[in-house]
């Protein structure tokens, strides 16, 4: 008797115990969270270790959307926020919303001419648990508190309010020492970080390792836990990147010499400028004045911006606007000494090269641009003494000549291949078929890598993986890599796993690309070597 007693009073104890567990899960959700996330953990690693001798399958879908339109929040006109007024500086108001750009009439030959994207924001809401959490381990990294900015140079610093302001020292502090992931230095909402984000990239063109994306956390009552910048490829070399910059900038600067007005000095770094850079909407990092000075190839935000920093260099106050042309699109504001002025360098940069949209009014731009967002608080756009003095070069009539037989060229492409040992069978799985892969392996590998050449750390198989996609245009793209040993896949494997892959390239190539998703399908192949094949499937939305 006493024995079933004993056994009676154990299962009550265990039942408390269960009911006891039960309860602190339910009023303490996050134990509850971090309890599955370890399990899940465990599950993963257990899955990687049973499937060691197969070829591993991972997939991973991220995308990227853009937060509602921020609110304009200029500090020193009250009546500009409550939509009483309209800002004097609006070429064409945004208010005038669909109306306004509806009636816009672009011309043919400038028609597509345009790429800017606006600022992309990923946010993600967290428990206020999770956020205190956040507050008390996170740094605040470089505060910047003690920055200043003339506003006649960087005007978006003087269009935001006083929070904003804060966070913009923040975020331009961190971004020079190369800090990623922070705590906001105040409570600040998710329009306002974007305000202050989108100021800060508008009047810096010389960071332009900084994309123009950026992550961010929020608690339910919209107060922002911490947010993480974006960097491109540029920053994994900054010294370098920086010295192309300034070497390709100086080289338009200089030509600038003897000339001693404002305006001489704009319409030779105009000229210049259109002169080098050649429109290309595939163009990698086209939103970045890196792009247009060093890679020559850019879109509308590429040649904005690097007309905003030569001008810079040369102490003209040079203004980066967005707004609305047919597409998004990107331009100039340029101070000289009788007022404001617009101009349009891509839109210049045709067959021949125009003066067309170069030191115009307002009133010049109503029929075809509409600024939009922070823009329309930039002053307006009212000079005239510096308008019409140009010429259009003359269009020289195409001569007739009589057609020759084209020579034929022959062009050998040298690639690295690495051809699968017969013994092993690879194969390309979708969701709705298996296809056998009967051709030879063509193989991205890194200069300086491990043993044969191989990539032998994760960081070098994010770059490359970037690298393999950025110049790629299609729908569906497929590459392969070989890495050193089964350790170094079943780390990939598990940043995949975790995320961390997001951060690594793909949220970088969906930036660049102006893409919004994209699906990776990675199938790990064991060589004869050691090594592993990984093939990759990337479906690109």
């Amino acid at each position: 008797m006493r024995i079933v007693e004993k056994v009676l009073y154990g299962f009550g104890g265990l039942l408390a115990l269960i009911l006891l567990f039960i309860a602190i899960c339910h009023y303490n959700p996050e134990l509850a969270a971090k309890i599955g996330a370890s399990q899940k953990a465990d599950a993963a690693e257990a899955d990687i270790e049973t499937h060691a001798g197969d070829a591993l399958m991972v997939n991973t879908t991220v995308t990227l959307g853009e937060l509602p339109a921020a609110e304009n929040t200029r500090a020193r006109t009250e009546s500009a926020l409550t939509g009483d007024s309209v800002p004097a500086g609006n070429t064409r108001s945004v208010d005038d919303g669909e109306n306004a750009e509806s009636a816009l009439k672009i011309p043919g030959k400038v028609a597509g001419l345009t790429g800017y994207i606006p600022v992309r924001a990923t946010g993600t809401e967290i428990s206020q648990t999770k956020a205190d959490e956040i507050a008390k381990e996170l740094s605040k990294g470089e505060t910047g508190s003690s920055l200043t900015f003339d506003s006649e140079i960087y005007p978006y610093y003087d269009i935001i309010n006083e929070t904003q302001r804060a966070v913009y020292r923040q975020i331009y502090a961190n971004a020079n020492a190369q800090n990623k992931h922070f705590a906001p230095v105040e409570d600040i909402t998710a329009n306002d970080l974007k305000n202050a984000f989108t100021s800060v990239v508008n009047d810096h063109p010389e960071l332009f390792w900084v994309d123009t994306a950026y992550k961010y956390q929020y608690t339910p009552k919209g107060s922002v836990a911490d947010i993480t910048l974006v960097f491109n490829v540029t920053a994994n070399d900054l010294e370098a990147s920086k010295s192309e910059f300034e070497a390709a900038a100086k080289q338009i600067r200089d030509e600038t010499y003897k000339n001693y007005t404002d305006y001489d000095k704009e319409r030779i770094v105009h000229d210049a400028l259109i002169s080098r850079v050649k429109y290309d909407a595939n163009a990698p990092m086209n939103q970045s004045a890196y792009s247009a000075l060093v890679y020559g190839r850019t879109v509308c935000a590429g040649y904005a911006r690097a007309l905003q920093y030569v001008l810079q260099q040369l102490d003209i106050p040079c203004y980066y606007v967005t707004g609305y042309a047919g597409e998004n699109h990107a331009w100039n504001i340029v101070k000289l000494d009788d007022g404001y002025y617009n101009v349009d360098s891509t839109w210049d940069d045709t067959n021949p090269n125009t003066y067309d949209y170069f030191n115009c009014s307002d009133a010049d731009y109503a029929s075809d641009h509409v600024r939009r967002d922070l823009s329309i608080y930039l002053p307006p756009c009212n000079g005239n003494r510096y308008s019409g003095l140009e010429v259009n070069p003359s269009v020289t009539p195409p001569t007739t000549t009589t057609p020759t037989k084209p020579s034929t060229t022959t062009t050998t492409t040298t690639t690295t291949t690495t051809t699968t040992p017969s013994t092993n069978t690879t194969t390309t799985t979708t969701d709705n078929n298996t296809a056998t892969n009967t051709e030879s392996i063509t193989v991205i590998t890194v200069r300086g890598g491990g043993d044969q050449d191989y990539i032998d750390n994760i960081g070098d198989y994010f770059n490359e993986c970037f690298g393999a996609m950025i110049n790629k245009d299609d729908d569906v793209i497929t590459f392969d890599l070989i890495v050193t040993d089964k350790k170094l896949w079943d780390n990939i494997y598990k940043a995949y796993d975790r995320g961390d892959c997001q951060e690594g390239y793909i949220d970088r190539y969906l930036v660049e690309k102006h893409k919004n998703a994209c699906s990776m399908r990675v199938e790990a192949v064991p060589r004869t070597d050691g090594s592993y094949l990984l093939r990759h499937r990337a479906v690109i939305n």
